[in-house]
C-alpha cells in the first residue's frame, strides 16, 4: 500500500528528459504532475517538445501506484527519493528508474525472451533547467 507522500517521492521524474532508443534514435520526454496523485508523461520527436508523439500516465488509486502506456499495466513494487521499480500486471516486463545524478536518469527494462532473462538500460539525460 502505497500513500500520496510515497507518490511524492516519483518528483524526480518531473521535468524534459532527452534520451536515446535501442534503434539509434533520439526522443525526448516530459514529466508532468497535475494532480497530487498524477504523473503524466509525453514523448515527442524533437527538442521542441510539441506535437507528442505518445504519453503514458502514472496514478495512485486505493494504496495502488499503476503505470499505464498503451495497452501495457504495471504496479509499483518498490518506491524511494531516487528509483522506484514496477512489475507487470499486463505488460512485457519489469522496469526500474534509477536517479544517477540531478542531470541522469536511468530507465533498466528487464524480461524474458526464449526462455532467457533480458535486460536494457536507457539513460535519460535533463534537458533545461
Amino acid at each position: 500500500m502505497f500513500s500520496l507522500d510515497d507518490f511524492a517521492k516519483l518528483q524526480f521524474l518531473q521535468g524534459r528528459w532527452k534520451g536515446t532508443s535501442p534503434d539509434g534514435k533520439e526522443f525526448f520526454e516530459e514529466y508532468e504532475r497535475p494532480e497530487p496523485g498524477v504523473l503524466q508523461s509525453r514523448r515527442y520527436d524533437s527538442a521542441a517538445f510539441t506535437d507528442g508523439a505518445d504519453s503514458a500516465r502514472i496514478s495512485l488509486n486505493d494504496g495502488e501506484v499503476l503505470s499505464r502506456w498503451g495497452e501495457f499495466t504495471w504496479r509499483a513494487a518498490e518506491i524511494h527519493p531516487d528509483s522506484a521499480t514496477f512489475t507487470p500486471v499486463n505488460a512485457p516486463g519489469t522496469f526500474v528508474w534509477q536517479v544517477v545524478d540531478d542531470a541522469t536518469l536511468d530507465a533498466t527494462q528487464r524480461w524474458n525472451a526464449d526462455g532467457r532473462e533480458q535486460e536494457y538500460t536507457l539513460r535519460l539525460t535533463r534537458v533545461g533547467g
